[in-house]
């Protein structure tokens, strides 16, 4: 038998209810760790033993002290062991845009169906994409999202700081029970498109206990997602949480069972948004935003049907459904003249079954008001400001 001196047995948990957990430490197959050597050929290898240990469960070790510079990597699945932790307690540094050997990749660090995947960061982790050597360019075509998770289940996020992504930071997609906590994300609030985490044809997905500056969303929850817990998330700057952009280029997109709560969206360009385009397909719905509050931010509450950032959209008579919305316990400050709620819906697709409930969004200057509108929506109204009278009954 040979015995790989790269290994070591962790025991740190009783041995009558832990099993056995096989370390692979990443500078024991060559990595430097001094932010200069490529060190990606050593992650590679590491990962790669480590998905294939079938003995038991599997860590890999990316030890603190130390900075790691990975270029674009794969981790791909499926693998043999049942588990494996990813701990990363040092520094992941991204290569500058200048020396990115594939500019064609789609992303950074690729997680390909790795069930029970569970990065952990123990709040020392930190991910670095260096993104201002790919904005300073203007480059919006080639930029990869930092790390992105398809089609793993059982996935588990906590404990990280993710810095200056290229382009978007977390992107989940094709995942089934996903928990994501405890992240810190930041880039700044120029940057391009550098949205925190962005969630595609996933289910049972929970984002909690975040705080999260970028330039663009903070979370984005697109089409073919459904049973989503977003909570006690701090939001700012940034775009707010959007529910889209859902039904572009005619597409087919469904969205359902959402569930945002206990979320503080502080000076954010928009705060809690559903935005879709004209002519798409679909449905929004089951979607709940409770307990929220609003320091300072442009637009608090918005769905906006005739969605398009570049102003050239032609008009469409077809649209994403969108109903059974409620808002509930929205409080806080605007420091924008437009409305403070905002419903903005299709007029052959209306919005409907809208419920807004014990809502105070008050200006941020000394005696301004507030004042919402709406377009073709439909619902009930209790207790609020600004008032909405033109939300019409069901």
């Amino acid at each position: 038998m040979v015995i790989d001196a790269r290994r070591s047995q962790d025991y740190s948990q009783p041995p009558s209810t832990a099993k056995t957990t096989t370390t692979y430490d990443v500078l024991k197959f060559g990595a430097v760790g001094d932010g200069i050597t490529d060190d990606t050929k050593a992650f590679k290898s590491a990962w790669e033993a480590a998905c294939e240990e079938e003995r038991e469960n599997a860590k890999i070790a990316v030890a603190s002290g130390k900075t790691f510079l990975v270029s674009q990597i794969e981790f791909n699945g499926p693998c043999s062991s049942k588990s494996i932790i990813f701990e990363i307690l040092g520094n992941i540094v991204a290569p500058p845009r200048s020396a990115w050997k594939n500019k064609g990749a789609d992303e950074w660090l690729y997680f390909h169906r790795v069930d029970g995947l569970n990065l952990v960061g123990n709040g020392r982790g930190q991910i670095d994409g260096r993104g201002a050597t790919w904005w300073k360019n203007g480059d919006t075509k080639s930029r990869p999202t930092a790390m992105r998770f398809s089609h793993c289940n059982k996935l588990y996020i906590r404990g990280l700081r993710h810095l200056n992504s290229q382009k978007n930071h977390v992107s989940i997609n094709g995942c089934n029970d996903t928990t994501i906590s405890d992240l810190v994300i930041s880039a700044p609030p120029k940057s391009p498109n550098t949205d925190g985490i962005d969630i595609s044809r996933s289910t049972n997905v929970r984002i909690l206990n975040s705080v999260m500056a970028t330039g663009d969303d903070c979370i984005a929850i697109n089409g073919g997602t459904s049973n989503i817990i977003i909570s006690d998330i701090k939001c700012g700057p940034g775009h707010g949480i959007s529910i889209g952009s859902l039904g572009k280029d005619g597409q087919h997109d469904e969205v359902e069972a959402i569930n945002i709560r206990n979320c503080t969206f502080n000076r954010t360009d928009n705060g809690v948004r559903i935005k879709t385009w004209q002519g798409g397909s679909g449905f929004a719905r089951n979607i709940k935003f409770s307990q929220i509050t609003f320091i300072e931010a442009k637009n608090p509450v918005i769905i906006d049907q005739y969605y398009c950032p570049h102003k050239k959209c032609a008009n469409k008579k077809s649209a994403v459904k969108v109903s059974d919305v409620g808002y509930y316990g929205l409080h806080g400050t605007t420091i924008s003249n437009n409305a403070a709620i905002n419903f903005s819906c299709s007029q052959t697709v209306p919005c409907t079954k809208i419920i807004v409930d014990d809502v105070n969004i008050e200006s941020a200057y000394p005696n301004h008001s507030t004042m919402s509108h709406c377009t073709n929506a439909y619902g009930t109204a209790h207790t609020l400001r600004p008032t909405l009278d033109c939300l019409k009954k069901n």
